[in-house]
């Protein structure tokens, strides 16, 4: 249903274009004061549903208005459709199933392609920063105050709870929400996990996704007697050997089909109808792979099964698609020199032991900031006169079995009174203090000095973070692999001293001797603090 004030409202003092509507009678004690976030031209935008709701478009062209206008008032307009129905409750099994089609569609859109595995840790770490507010043992001390507020604001950035409960046509009350943004990251997290896997070439059976029951919506849909889109769908879903999660996601796909169109008959269902819908979907800011793969797919899916059992005389999403174009500008980087020499004069200058040593021992050996921060002081040794670090499981976590590993350090890191340092811990942890965590705490207390170390990293006034493409941690992994490439050391020793596996099965013959990885880091130019040639900067 559309309701009035249906065409763009020009701001007299600005010239942009706003989409206008005033709130329901029906709906409006339930929805007034919350807000809703929408998305406008591929971008989310979150207002508060006032007596007249006002969502900026953007714009200040009429063409691109009215495509805008009509996106936008198809999202306020199912708002509308989940209030009438009332908030519902969901048990703790309905949480754990709507959790799972997160971590399958994960999975599914990413394994074939799952780039490096050190992307998804990144991911990882992204989404523990907004988990750890779910903490229910958070002490703003050694973790994160429990906040779940604040923990979704964090987790918003990363997926949308707002869209995926549309599609599903829920509207949930604030404990089940709540709930449910928890165990959606902690999902996410999983399925990083199993890409990771993925990404080292490991496809074997994916024990994760059987933990997820089923999702099985308690409203079902009445019965009809005529071809609707729907019934096209479900007849291919009982047909198909496509997994639950798949059939329950693209369901959803063809569900908003429906409500864009404003009719559920397959019969009418026309070509323009279906280019329409993708017009809008690119409006809406979905990347082709999303329509083509998905979206338009599960429509194809419903009315080729039609053709197939002549429900329908033809097919009218056939041959429709998005052009898909490559997009540039995601690979993560590493630091520039210059941004390199920053973060280590700053270290070089840093009291608090975290600051002065763990980026200097990540830009000199490669390893992942949470392997150096949970090194102990027996981790620390020597042989035949090589002073090495041990990165092994008893510290903590080892990624995999390559990344139990002896690397030599830096003379410029000796120099430095590294291992009077050490010396001076006695004994156990170098860089946290195993007495100030609390029984039952979740979350590794390395991981929690990482953290730190990152927000230090950012208060340096570098351009480090997503939006830049640096991780504030992660960046001297790629670094300290540039570096060594250039001085011409060989992959295999690269990745024995970062702790990747061999890259085949001839590379995995023989082993990186200890001085050998000795000679190539001493090598390295420390930007800022040290350079090989004459041994300060």
């Amino acid at each position: 249903m559309i309701i009035a004030m249906s065409r763009p409202w020009r701001n007299p003092a600005t010239g942009v274009l706003y989409y206008r509507s005033r709130l329901p009678a029906d709906v409006k004690d339930a929805v007034a004061g919350q807000r809703v976030t929408v998305d406008v031209a591929g971008e989310s935008s979150t207002v508060r549903l006032a007596p007249i709701v006002k969502v900026s478009l953007r714009t200040k062209d009429n063409a691109a208005a009215r495509l805008r206008h009509a996106s936008v008032q198809a999202q306020i307009e199912q708002r509308w459709a989940a209030a009438r129905t009332g908030a519902v409750s969901l048990s703790h099994q309905d949480i754990h199933a709507l959790a799972g089609i997160w971590y399958r569609d994960l999975v599914a859109t990413n394994e074939s392609e799952p780039g490096e595995a050190e992307t998804w840790s990144i991911y990882q770490d992204l989404l523990g920063e907004g988990l750890a507010y779910f903490d229910p043992e958070g002490d703003g001390v050694e973790r994160e105050p429990y906040d779940p507020q604040e923990g979704t604001r964090v987790l918003s950035r990363y997926f949308n709870l707002d869209a995926f409960l549309e599609a599903q046509g829920l509207n949930l009350d604030a404990t089940s929400r709540t709930k449910l943004t928890g165990k959606v990251a902690t999902a996410l997290v999983l399925g990083a996990e199993t890409l990771k896997r993925r990404a080292d070439g490991d496809y074997g059976a994916d024990e994760t996704a059987k933990r997820f029951p089923v999702w099985r919506p308690e409203r079902t849909r009445p019965a009809s007697d005529s071809v609707t889109v729907t019934s096209l769908f479900e007849g291919w879903a009982k047909e198909s050997n496509s997994a639950p999660a798949t059939v329950d996601q693209w369901r959803s796909y063809v569900a908003r089909f429906i409500e864009y169109l404003g009719r559920d008959d397959a019969l009418s269902v026309q070509r323009r109808d279906v280019v329409s819908w993708k017009q809008h979907l690119v409006e809406l800011g979905n990347s082709p792979k999303t329509i083509n793969d998905s979206k338009l797919a599960a429509l194809k899916a419903a009315f080729r099964w039609g053709v197939d059992n002549d429900l329908v005389p033809a097919n009218p999403a056939t041959g429709i698609s998005v052009r898909q174009r490559k997009r540039a500008g995601e690979k993560m980087l590493g630091f520039e020199r210059g941004e390199a020499a920053i973060i280590l004069k700053a270290a070089a200058q840093a009291r608090d032991p975290v600051h002065r040593w763990v980026p200097l021992l990540c830009a000199q050996s490669g390893a992942r900031v949470s392997e150096v921060c949970q090194l102990r002081v027996e981790d620390i040794g020597s042989e035949h006169g090589v002073q090495y670090m041990f990165f092994r499981p008893e510290a903590g976590g080892i990624k995999t079995p390559a990344g139990e590993r002896r690397v030599p350090l830096h003379p410029h890191v000796l120099e430095a009174g590294f291992l009077a340092f050490v010396k001076s811990r006695g004994c156990g942890p170098l860089f946290y203090d195993p007495k100030r965590r609390r029984p039952g705490a979740k979350k590794p207390q390395p991981k929690i000095v990482a953290k730190h170390v990152a927000r230090w990293v950012h208060g340096l006034g570098i351009d480090v973070g997503r939006r830049h493409r640096k991780d504030p941690n992660h960046g001297w992994r790629h670094v300290h692999t540039t570096l060594l490439r250039d001085l011409g050391v060989s992959d295999s020793v690269i990745d024995a001293i970062q702790g990747r596996a061999a890259a085949s099965v001839g590379h995995g013959y023989g082993e990186t001797l200890l001085r050998t990885a000795a000679r190539a880091i001493a090598r390295i130019s420390l930007p800022g603090v040290w350079e090989p040639s004459d041994g300060k900067a």
